[in-house]
């Protein structure tokens, strides 16, 4: 809390903490993709290429293995 206050000017912080009280916030180590259905197209994409295999794309997009599966199975 702290730290988004230091972030934050004093009206946003307010109108955050009254928005999300009481509600539980997870802000990914990654960030670089904000859009999900982005960041699974370009696994995907990556993975039909042919140029990287599952521990490899596990690795640079921050997410297990089995999560990379998950993705590169789902329709």
């Amino acid at each position: 809390m702290r730290k988004l206050r230091e972030l934050l000017d004093s009206e946003t912080y307010e109108a955050v903490v009254e928005l999300l009280a009481g509600t539980t916030v997870y802000f990914p180590a990654n960030v670089r993709f904000t859009d999900l259905e982005e960041r699974n197209l370009q696994i995907k994409d990556d993975f039909f290429s042919g140029a990287y295999e599952v521990a490899d794309l596990a690795r640079k997009y921050d997410l297990s293995i089995s999560r990379v599966y998950k993705i590169i199975q789902a329709k």
